[in-house]
């Protein structure tokens, strides 16, 4: 059985993806955690799957949850099954071969559940706090361009009659607006660029690249970390060889020049390296991680040393983004400020100029 211990997944907060087929990680952490309360309330699987699939909402993970039904009832293995689906993480299929040598089943869904759940977390939260500055931004750029499409051609048109120059901010703003405008027809050869930019530049490099960029680079790079030692103390903890559990940590990295730089750690480490140092000669982890792994493998806790790594890095991660969406909403505030400012004058300034011609 599987003992049930509390783990700390606050550390290993990333942010949500589609997992497969237009399933997201929200979906699938919800299923999985009704079928381990189902299971736990006395419901054999078939008939747990059955009732899970029929409240989903997502027709590509009922569907899957059906098949996944079908094919236990045919005979085939849990974790057959739920690979055959082609929906579910990796880490979870894994986790099923040790249910299918007699562990806790529920157990396993819960876990993989609180897991999932926990992926979601941050980005919803990004979100959220980014929402508002970014409809406020949005919105005062398009009446900045409304002003200027429609009223001050109106107001060039009367000045050009009485034979007055416009006024050097009016021109500046006319001039910004065209450029808006142009850049408007390359966004569809920006989005072609963009969706075939690996077909262009090496996956590696480009997030190589990302992880120099302020900010960005910074918080990608700390929820990758967190989320590597998350991966493996859960791997571990639910019994998966040392070796596959560092195989599934590198996997679930997002960045693929870590993932990439990482690659064969466990080929190192089956050969009887300790995993501090086969991951510090690779030189892309900090040194504080490298040394808390080597502690937790000379002391005989790993497990201990990994949930303060995942949880110190996801601290460091939400400090950054703390700090950064604190003032967001200022500079919103301040840059919506700045083109209410520009836009009044570029129209004030021609109609004083207006007025001054009508009274001569």
């Amino acid at each position: 059985m599987i003992k049930a211990i509390p783990i700390n997944f606050e550390g290993i907060k990333v942010l949500n993806l589609r997992l497969s087929g237009g399933v997201s990680s929200e979906e699938i952490a919800f299923a999985l955690l009704e079928l381990s309360i189902l299971l736990e309330g006395g419901l054999n699987l078939l008939k747990a799957l059955e009732v899970v699939s029929s409240q989903t909402g997502n027709k590509r993970l009922r569907d899957a949850l059906l098949s996944v039904k079908s094919a236990v009832e045919g005979g085939q293995s849990l974790y057959g099954a739920f690979l055959k689906s082609n929906v579910f993480p990796e880490f979870f299929l894994e986790m099923l071969r040790t249910a299918e040598r007699g562990e806790n089943l529920s157990q396993v869904l819960r876990i993989s559940g609180e897991y999932l759940q926990k992926l979601s977390e941050t980005r919803s939260k990004v979100l959220t706090s980014l929402a508002y500055p970014s409809f406020v931004i949005f919105a005062s750029i398009l009446s900045v361009l409304v002003v200027v499409k429609v009223v001050v051609p109106k107001i060039t048109a009367v000045l050009q009659g009485l034979g007055k120059e416009l006024p050097l901010i009016t021109r500046a703003i006319m001039v910004f607006s065209e450029v808006i405008s142009y850049s408007l027809y390359l966004l569809p050869v920006l989005a072609l660029l963009y969706i075939f930019r690996h077909k262009l530049i090496r996956r590696e490099s480009w997030d190589a690249y990302m992880l120099k960029v302020p900010v960005f680079g910074k918080v990608s790079y700390y929820y990758n970390l967190s989320r590597f030692a998350g991966t493996l103390l859960m791997s571990l903890f639910s019994g998966i060889p040392i070796t596959r559990s560092l195989s599934l940590s590198v996997g679930s990295i997002t960045n693929a020049y870590l993932r990439s730089s990482l690659k064969g750690v466990e080929e190192e480490v089956a050969k009887g390296r300790s995993i501090s140092s086969a991951l510090r000669d690779r030189k892309v982890l900090p040194e504080t991680f490298t040394n808390l792994l080597l502690v937790g493998e000379k002391s005989g806790e790993l497990e201990k040393s990994l949930k303060m790594l995942q949880s110190m890095y996801e601290r460091q991660a939400e400090r950054v983004v703390g700090f950064w969406l604190r003032f967001a909403e200022p500079i919103a505030m301040l840059l919506v400020a700045f083109l209410v400012a520009v836009v009044v004058l570029s129209v004030v300034l021609p109609l004083s100029e207006i007025s001054a011609g009508v009274k001569k």
